[in-house]
Order: structure tokens, then sequence, then C-alpha cells
């Protein structure tokens, strides 16, 4: 299917990237800044991201059932697999608290609640964005939950609901944005080709919609991993 009338911003553009930060994303430095109560805990955090070899360890069960919600306000649709604390802290008053969720055969998430306001990402999008920075600005929470590492689960997911024959075998984020509101990915196919999907942001009216890379080329877009190539 042929993108048509979409509008799609990118939040933030990196010189010579073919990927874009989505607005908002959760940072270790404005985490710091605006909500953590042990100021060592971004360091921490990003230290062990950095290393890329911790472990998220999982919340505990009241902790988890309020993950579940918290996923569910947000508008995912999810079953609760795992779920690890980020942060749980209260300024002036304002509880603000953010868990990373594990679904299963789909994708993880990173969920963020302060007063009324949510907001989510997904970990796809969040390890695109931070190795898209890294160096360049803040450094970007990742996903560190065992079951989200590496997975390819989400991506799998997003090519059946978009009816494709495509076993993916790595992909990309490539921004987020619109109204109504989208989130763009490359997907590689295990057995060649590969395709921008265009999936609808949690609580978006978006429809899913695809285009092959060869599609996408003549479009004007290109495909960047080297087995997606239509």
């Amino acid at each position: 299917m042929k993108l048509f009338g979409l509008s799609l911003f990118l939040a933030a553009s990196l010189a010579g990237a073919a990927m874009a930060q989505a607005p908002g994303l959760p940072t270790g430095s404005n985490y710091t800044q605006r909500e953590f109560t042990d100021p060592n805990f971004a360091n921490k955090l990003n230290g062990a991201d950095a290393a890329g070899k911790s472990i998220r360890p999982s919340a505990n069960p009241l902790q988890q059932k309020e993950a579940g919600e918290l996923a569910a306000e947000a508008g995912i649709a999810c079953t609760l697999t795992d779920a690890g604390v980020i942060m749980n802290a209260n300024r002036a008053g304002v509880r603000t608290v953010s868990y990373e969720i594990a679904c299963k055969n789909d994708f993880g998430w990173i969920v963020t609640k302060t007063d009324k306001a949510i907001t989510a990402y997904d970990c796809l999008a969040l390890l695109t964005s931070a190795r898209a920075v890294k160096g360049r600005g803040p450094k970007l929470t990742t996903c560190r939950l065992a079951a989200n590492i590496g997975s390819v689960a989400g991506l799998d997911a997003l090519t059946q609901k978009a009816g494709l024959s495509c076993k993916p075998s790595d992909g990309i984020y490539l921004g987020g944005g619109g109204d109504p509101a989208i989130s763009r990915y490359e997907v590689a196919c295990e057995y060649g080709g590969g395709y921008i999907i265009d999936a609808p942001q949690p609580r978006s009216k978006a429809k899913l919609q695809t285009l092959s890379c060869s599609e996408a080329k003549a479009a004007g877009l290109s495909c960047s991993l080297k087995s997606g190539k239509g």
C-alpha cells in the first residue's frame, strides 16, 4: 500500500543520519534535572546502558500490575510478560513513575507518567535514537529487560499486521509524528527485500501503511539496511 497524504515530521534531525529522535524521548539528563530524587541514579543508569551488559531487574508484583495499567492507559495493546522500574519519584507533590515493559510477541516499551501526562516509546525507537545521538547530545535511556534486548518480536508483529510475507532480520526506527501520529520503521527481510512501514502510535487513528523498498526508492525514499534492498 502506498502512502498518500501523510504529514510526517522529524522531531530532531542529525546531519548524515537517516533517522530521527521522536519528540520528548526520555534521557538520563532530563530525568536527573526534573524527576530523580537520587542525583546519581541517571549516571548509574547511563553507565549501565553504555556498558551494554546490564539487565534491568524485574519489578515486584504490585509494580508489575501498575506497569500494565500504565501501558493500557497509554493505549498500548500489550500482554505483559515482564516489567522493570526505571524511576519512581515525587517532587513538590508531583509523582513521576517510569517502567520498561515487555509484551508477548510484540515491541517492548518505556512508559512514563508525570501527574496526568503520559508518554510511551517503543524499544526500537529508543535504541535507534540512542545510537543516532551518541556523542552528540543527551544520552537516551534504552530498554534493558532481558526479554527486550535484541528482540525482533515487535517487527515480526508489525509485518504480520501489515499482511507482509517477511520474516524480519533487522529493523530501524526512522522517525515519528504527524497528525494523526505515526512511527516510521524500515524492516529488512530474512530472505531479501524490505519495507518502509508507517504504524499508528498508541491512541492514534492513523492507518498502517507500507512501501516495499523498490516502491520507496521510486517515491524518493531509500532503504539503508543491507538485506532490505527491494
